[in-house]
């Protein structure tokens, strides 16, 4: 029986400001040696399992990484462009709804999140979103991502529940799904826009009830 249901934030429950800041990084760095999955899961590890003073510091960090010559004109559209993804943020229609309903369910409501320390803290606050959630687990304070099952261990630990009694939502079936998946947790992908062929999906949150009621 499901008794807490956890969820990633960006993509899940808020939208980027810009599109797909990951992305417009990999990109602007022509780090084209790498596959883009395999960027990220480089470019979170050191940018998103530590806490950084600023966003200058953080970025030369992950330039030394990838022995990327760090230029103030790169850092400059750089910091540039993320800080005007969490500033332009913005809730999807169906997240403070979703949430609500969960939780008068008597479902418990986790979040967990590959995060840095500069972005998802101020749009939680500016959302009044804190206080939704029963247990919150983000990487940069917990120093694990989602490939590492530790990260699920922790926020079903916070929770106070068995990980064959969470559910966990994300939209991204490589970090989100299979990350879940791998620490033994089931997961549904949420799809918003139905373009992923992918059996276990909802297409919005008011689909979390109607998808936990066929399992």
């Amino acid at each position: 029986m499901i008794k807490a249901v956890i969820f990633d934030f960006w993509g899940t429950l808020a939208d980027n400001g810009i599109r797909s800041p990951l992305r417009q990084t990999y990109n602007m760095l022509g780090l084209y040696r790498f596959t883009f999955p395999e960027f990220v899961q480089k470019f979170e590890h050191i940018f998103m399992t530590k806490k950084f003073d600023t966003l200058d510091e953080a970025f030369r960090k992950i330039c030394q990484s990838f022995n990327i010559n760090c230029r103030e004109d790169l850092l400059d559209r750089w910091i540039g462009m993320w800080n005007k993804n969490w500033m332009l943020a913005k809730l999807y229609e169906d997240t403070l709804e979703g949430l609500q309903k969960l939780k008068e369910q008597g479902l418990k409501i986790g979040l967990i999140s590959n995060t840095d320390n500069f972005s998802i803290e101020k749009v939680l606050d500016k959302f009044e979103l804190k206080d939704k959630f029963d247990a919150i687990v983000l990487s940069f304070d917990c120093g694990f991502v989602k490939n590492n099952p530790e990260m699920f261990d922790l926020i079903c630990e916070k929770l106070d529940v068995a990980k064959d009694e969470v559910l966990m939502v994300g939209d991204s079936p490589e970090t989100d799904i299979k990350g879940a998946e791998n620490a033994g947790i089931k997961a549904v992908l949420i799809d918003r826009h139905d373009r992923r062929p992918i059996e276990h999906k909802i297409i919005s949150l008011a689909d979390i009830e109607n998808f936990l009621n066929k399992q």
